[in-house]
């Protein structure tokens, strides 16, 4: 067996201190590394750097271990056992890596836990110490790694069945705020660090509750792939992500993201919306992304870039789900979900990069493109999980279609988890098409083409015609207008507008990127131009599209910047906003029942409102 001891005493340094036992002969050459990536965030993040200290013995002798490469050491001599001890920085406040201070310890097992090549399959147990400032401030921990030997807090010892189910725990430390319930007999424990005061606990756990309830119904199943889950939140001013892993999720959110005792909960803001979509998104990879993996992913090498296809269908779907099953939870009625759709719409819309950029391709180059994104991603990306969300939307309406409403996407999700989720077998790259032509007695292969391979516009109209509901594609006004559902069709005449993102600055507006082909990229701004006046007049981000709005199309502006610390001057003719801003609305009463059909069909859901 393989035993980890952590200790964080050096917090405030941010060091975590791991001590790695082997208890048995280890022979020289044996091979020690600590993996580059982490499963579900496609970028190679290098986590060894952070380890500032190595060295081993056996018996209390030195031993010496040799770098054979950025990851990777290799030990000079046989022994009859080895103990390994190195600190790791950790000082990286995200869901990914490990962060350590005085207040809280997170992190995950690709960041602390060296692998050892060969013995992977072992069993490897944590002992996790607590420090004198966790004992004195009542620290508790979090983590859906199973316990062996632990305090009431949680310190004490873990155990997991292999490396790879080791690094997929993550652990959270600090004084925490936590809720509890069951979803079909299965323990879930969420937790909230440094959460603020008066938030209302009872409706959070009532709502995710719910939410978990319809995924686990959803799949068919009596009870989740697991045997324990935990939700993990860091709460912080401004902030929002998540991380899968098999039975938990590390999360982020802002204080304004969670509910308010004494708030209305006949609606929801769109913040605490946005939180209980991003749990549902994580909840939906335990099956989809975790258990049905690509085939590209088995056995997950950590060491370098996977690329796969895939990456539209395991987060493409999942954010088409992450949203709809809101819905049928009961947590947002449909008009909200409307509002939800157009939203990503917009978003897609408002990428040119769709025009040079397929789904494929995005999830393909996921590594080297959409994890490092710049000023000019606008121009040269599309998102795999947005346009993958709609292309999910498209899906599961041809799939209704062909079959006359008898099947849907929730029927191919069923088969691909029976299939390849339960079995551990690997999806390939081009088996989704043939489950879709096997389910409906005919290839769908013109629609995948189109809608995987090629940068053509998806078939929204059809889409929406078929529900009954209203589409409209408006000018931009504002960059901070979002599109969303309306009781009506919104009228809007034409608009001037720059073509650019801008954020606050002191001097002015700050440009973060421009739109290619845009009036603003004729007159020659760029990313990191300080807007500071149109005509001679004083302009900052809080004003300038509204501004903007306001002079017909065509009229010639002169538009004066900061560049590199000079002023410089430009004319601009303005050009028509381009109606890329998605509003969708009701046509008749007949589209309510359709909806509500597309959303609960066999349920009732509220109406809309």
């Amino acid at each position: 067996m393989i035993h980890y001891t952590v200790n964080f005493e050096q917090q405030n340094a941010h060091l975590f201190e791991i001590r790695l036992n082997l208890n048995f002969a280890v022979n020289h050459g044996q091979r020690f590394y600590l993996p580059n990536w982490i499963p579900g965030s496609y970028m190679i993040r290098d986590f060894s750097r952070n380890i500032t200290s190595l060295c081993a013995n056996s018996k209390g002798e030195p031993v010496a271990l040799e770098k054979t490469d950025k990851s990777s050491w290799q030990l000079l001599q046989d022994v009859e056992c080895l103990e390994i001890n190195y600190q790791v920085y950790a000082w990286d406040l995200s869901v990914r890596s490990a962060h350590l201070d005085s207040e809280h310890a997170f992190f995950n097992g690709t960041s602390l836990f060296l692998g050892i090549d060969g013995y992977e399959a072992e069993d490897h147990t944590v002992i996790l110490n607590a420090s004198s400032v966790a004992r004195e401030n009542q620290w508790m921990v979090a983590t859906a790694m199973p316990r062996l030997n632990v305090d009431a807090q949680g310190f004490g010892k873990y155990r997991s069945g292999c490396y790879e189910e080791l690094i997929d725990h993550p652990f959270e430390v600090g004084n925490l705020t936590e809720l509890n319930f069951e979803v079909a007999g299965i323990e879930h424990q969420m937790v909230f660090c440094e959460a603020p005061d008066r938030v209302d606990w009872e409706r959070i756990r009532s709502d995710v509750q719910k939410i978990c309830a319809v995924q686990v119904e959803f799949f068919g199943d009596q009870q989740p792939p697991f045997e324990r889950y935990v939700f993990m939140t860091f709460v912080q001013k401004k902030g929002f992500g998540g991380l899968e892993h098999r039975a938990s999720t590390a999360l982020h959110c802002s204080f304004g993201d969670l509910p308010q005792k004494g708030e209305n909960t006949d609606k929801i803001s769109p913040e605490y919306r946005g939180f209980l979509s991003l749990c549902c998104h994580e909840y939906f990879h335990s099956w989809n992304v975790k258990r049905i993996k690509p085939a590209r992913f088995i056995p997950m090498n950590l060491s370098k870039e996977i690329n796969t296809e895939l990456l539209w269908f395991f987060e493409g779907i999942t954010s088409y789900y992450d949203e709809l099953l809101l819905a049928r939870s009961g947590v947002i009625a449909p008009d909200e979900y409307l509002d939800l759709l157009a939203q990503t719409v917009t978003k897609v819309m408002r990428s040119r990069g769709r025009f040079k950029q397929s789904v494929a391709e995005s999830s393909f180059d996921a590594w080297t493109k959409f994890y490092k994104q710049d000023e000019n991603a606008v121009n040269s990306l599309v998102s795999y999980y947005t346009k993958g969300a709609l292309v999910a939307l498209c899906l599961d309406f041809e799939i209704r279609r062909h079959s006359e409403g008898r099947q849907s996407l929730d029927d191919l999700m069923r088969i691909v988890w029976r299939q390849f989720g339960k079995t551990g077998k690997g999806l390939g790259e081009t088996q989704v098409k043939q489950i879709v032509k096997e389910m409906l007695g005919t290839s769908l292969s013109d629609f995948f083409a189109k809608a995987l391979y090629s940068t053509e516009e998806l078939p929204l109209q059809s889409v929406f015609d078929g529900l009954g509901v209203s589409y409209q594609l408006l000018p931009q006004y504002l960059q901070s207008e979002k599109g969303g559902f309306v009781s009506a069709q919104k009228q809007r005449k034409t608009l001037s507008f720059l073509g650019l993102s801008h954020s606050a600055d002191p001097l002015g507006a700050k440009v973060t990127s421009v739109v290619e082909g845009s009036c603003a990229a004729e007159a020659g701004l760029s990313q990191g131009d300080i807007i500071i006046a149109l005509d001679n007049v004083r302009v900052v981000s809080s004003e300038l599209d509204e501004y903007i709005g306001k002079i017909p199309p065509m009229t010639k502006v002169q538009i004066s910047f900061f560049r590199r610390e000079r002023l410089f001057h430009r004319n601009c003719q303005l050009s028509e906003s381009e109606a890329n801003t998605c509003y969708l609305s009701l046509k008749e009463e007949v589209a309510t029942e359709n909806l509500l059909h597309w959303l609960q069909p066999d349920k009732e859901v509220r109406k809309v409102s």
